[in-house]
């Protein structure tokens, strides 16, 4: 069996309430437990806290925390047990205190003042305070000590420099210094310096080495300039030896007031401003494949280029200029420029623009566009002459004749003049061309051949034709009169392949003409049939003054006082002025019934029901019964009529207010809506609850012993 959950009341200690007497409870904030004494605040008494110890663990023993004042925070000193003791010990404190001493213990562990160290070991020792070490020799040869305070020497023995054996403080193992160090005066260091960090040397002479074989080694990176102290004066490298530098880089400007020699080539040594070599051809070369001159060239001899050639201020050979009239031009300073080529053939690889008048004597031949601004004229043919855009002659007509036998427009061809189309005239060769006629006929349209050529097709029609007359066949429209249709010779027959002929409109019989139904059976009444139609049926007739129907009447309503059984007897009555229906005999429902009223009384000594399930609270729709789709603030249930003292009701329902089952034994009702007085006793066996904990018993009883089980009992919160 679960056993119950007892929660104490609890909350923050600042809404700790006044507890009554032995009630429990625990602020969650500060883990503080009290125990009410007289129901008022200031007698709730104290019982302890988590914040006053520390629990041990596997390894650590436990301790009592000594807590700071609660306005200063919640830090505490925890005194402590070691984490293996091995034996309970006790500590007895001295009974009153004594200044300037500290505690000490003896192996009894009784504790005691004292101001005196007896002989003191200075192995792993810490000097906490301000030190004053003044013996004449202090030989400290212990595993560690710490110093955490201020310590003077008082001995000035001053240090031969050099020598490590000399001085006020001797130290043979290695030092360390966390923070900073001042030298007063000189620094020897006999072994290697290493310095991390900004290392700065100032005044006087800085010697790096004393002698061509030190070697100085600088693996960081100048973040300043390097000048010597007197101008033309010191090297960088030697040129005898030689011992030089192998490379140099300069993102800057290299300034060389006598000139530079690299390798052969020579920099301002034969003349200021002219580089030349001291032997061999001097060579331009260039890893991007391109030696740019910023500014003008001079060739005294002869130059050979195996590349390609970029002079953005032009170029000139003998009277030949290149880009210097002008960006991509080229003319003559003089004279005519001549085009010609060994081969007998020069191509100009691009458009060809003239400005003035160009003659050609021979055939020539134009693979691309040619572009004459100002026309061309071709013996009598004018090309763009007369007009842009247009080709004419300067005397007699124009003629287009091809070789192939077809001359073929590719774009729209306009013709201001009459166009004489002779011979045989195709208009379009795909049914995809549009064929657009803006102007009028001004002759027949006749085919050339009878009964052989169409106007339109079956699946493309013309929309409308409009004329005075027309005859198909013997069928003529509008030839004998206007609106009137007939025929020439013969009958008119109406016949569709739909089967119906429909005349949207009256019809007219001339007086003396019959209209003739076939399939018509005399003394049956004509009816409208399911498509309009004109129809009769068998079971429909009428002989002098009696209507026979042999089968069903189907009539939306039906007048009648009285329905009477075929004897006669009178089995259902309906009242003339109320409507109300009355049932004289038994009367038994094969479906189902349906009472759309708002009330239906069973006034009979027992019903009996065969449903397991009985449905309350549903709503009409449209003549069925459904769930509810809104909030109808009613009250769902069964009421119990009985007599105590008065008639009285009872009832198990849902109260839609608090939205839960509620058993009442006195209520009362006021549209559907129930109100509780008296709520009733429950009487059960036990008691399962299924909620957010799951279905579980919390009332059982065994033997004669009940009990309370799966709950928590909880005291709130403050």
């Amino acid at each position: 069996m679960a056993t119950p959950v007892l929660q104490f009341k609890r909350g923050a200690f600042s809404n700790l309430p006044a507890l009554k007497a032995g009630e429990p409870g625990f602020t969650t904030d500060k883990y503080d437990f009290y125990i009410g004494l007289d129901n008022t605040l200031g007698n709730n008494k104290f019982f302890g806290s988590h914040r006053y110890w520390t629990r041990e663990t596997t390894t650590v023993g436990s301790g009592v925390n000594l807590v700071e004042g609660t306005n200063n925070g919640t830090d505490f000193i925890t005194l402590a047990a070691p984490g293996n003791i091995g034996a309970a010990v006790t500590y007895t404190f001295p009974a009153s205190p004594t200044d300037g001493a500290f505690l000490k213990t003896n192996s009894t562990g009784s504790l005691s003042w004292s101001t005196q160290i007896t002989n003191p070991n200075l192995t792993n020792a810490n000097l906490t305070g301000i030190t004053t070490i003044g013996a004449t020799d202090l030989d400290v040869n212990a595993g560690s000590i710490d110093i955490s305070g201020i310590t003077t020497f008082s001995n000035t023995t001053d240090n031969t420099l050099g020598d490590e054996n000399t001085g006020a403080v001797q130290i043979d193992g290695g030092v360390g210094i966390a923070k900073n160090l001042t030298v007063k005066q000189n620094l020897h260091v006999g072994g290697y310096s290493e310095f991390v960090g900004v290392a700065t040397f100032r005044g006087g002479t800085i010697n790096l080495g004393d002698a061509d074989t030190d070697d100085i080694n600088v693996a960081g990176e100048f973040i300043s300039n390097l000048i010597p102290n007197v101008d033309n004066s010191f090297d960088i490298g030697q040129g005898t030896t030689p011992k030089r530098w192998r490379h140099a880089n300069f993102s800057g400007v290299g300034t060389f007031a006598t000139g530079a020699v690299a390798d052969g080539l020579q920099l301002g040594i034969t003349a200021a401003n002219e580089i030349d070599t001291a032997s061999g051809n001097l060579t331009l070369d260039s890893a991007g494949g391109t030696v740019i001159v910023d500014d003008q060239l001079s060739v005294t001899g002869v130059s050979t280029f195996t590349g390609a050639i970029d002079a953005n201020g032009g170029a000139t050979i003998d009277n030949i200029q290149i880009g210097v009239s002008d960006n991509n031009e080229i003319d003559t300073s003089s004279g005519g420029l001549t085009l010609d080529s060994a081969s007998g053939q020069t191509i100009i690889d691009d458009n060809l623009s003239v400005t003035g008048v160009s003659t050609f004597t021979g055939a020539t031949t134009f693979t691309g566009a040619i572009d004459a601004n100002g026309g061309a004229t071709i013996d009598n043919i004018q090309i763009g002459i007369s007009g842009d855009n247009e080709i004419d002659t300067s005397t007699g007509n124009l003629t287009l004749d091809s070789a192939g036998g077809t001359v073929t427009v590719d774009d729209n061809l306009t013709v201001v003049g009459q166009t004489d189309l002779n011979g045989d005239v195709n208009i379009g060769d795909a049914v995809t061309d549009s064929v657009t006629v803006t102007g009028r006929f001004d002759s027949d349209l006749i085919p050339l051949d009878d009964s052989q050529r169409d106007l339109g097709t079956t699946g493309l029609r013309w929309a409308e034709i409009y004329g005075d007359a027309l005859t198909i066949d013997n069928v003529q429209i509008g030839v004998s009169g206007t609106g009137e249709i007939d025929t020439d010779a013969g009958n008119l027959t109406l016949d569709s392949a739909g089967g119906t002929v429909t005349v949207d409109d009256n019809l007219t019989v001339t007086a003396g003409n019959d209209i003739v139904l076939s399939d018509l059976t005399n003394t049956r009444v004509l009816l409208a049939g399911s498509s309009s139609e004109i129809t009769d049926s068998a079971d429909l007739t009428f002989t002098g003054n009696v209507l026979t129907v042999v089968n069903t009447i189907d009539v939306t309503t039906v007048e009648a006082t009285n329905l009477k059984a075929k004897d006669g007897t009178t089995s259902i009555t309906i009242s003339n002025t109320t409507g109300n229906v009355g049932v004289a005999s038994d009367l038994t429902v094969s479906g189902n019934l349906t009472v759309l009223g708002s009330q239906t009384e069973v006034n009979t000594e027992t019903l009996l029901v065969e449903d397991s399930l009985i449905e309350v609270g549903l709503v009409n729709s449209g003549g069925s019964l459904v769930a509810p789709s809104s909030d109808a603030n009613i009250d769902v249930g069964v009421i119990f009529h009985y007599f105590d003292s008065a008639a009285r009701k009872a009832a198990v329902y849902w109260d839609d207010s608090v939205s839960r089952i509620v058993v009442a034994s006195v209520v009362s009702e006021s549209a559907s809506v129930l109100t509780a007085s008296t709520y009733a006793d429950f009487e059960i066996g036990g008691l399962y609850v299924n909620d957010c904990a799951g279905s579980s018993q919390v009332i059982s009883c065994t033997g004669s012993e009940r009990f309370l089980e799966n709950i928590t009992i909880d005291a709130g919160t403050f």
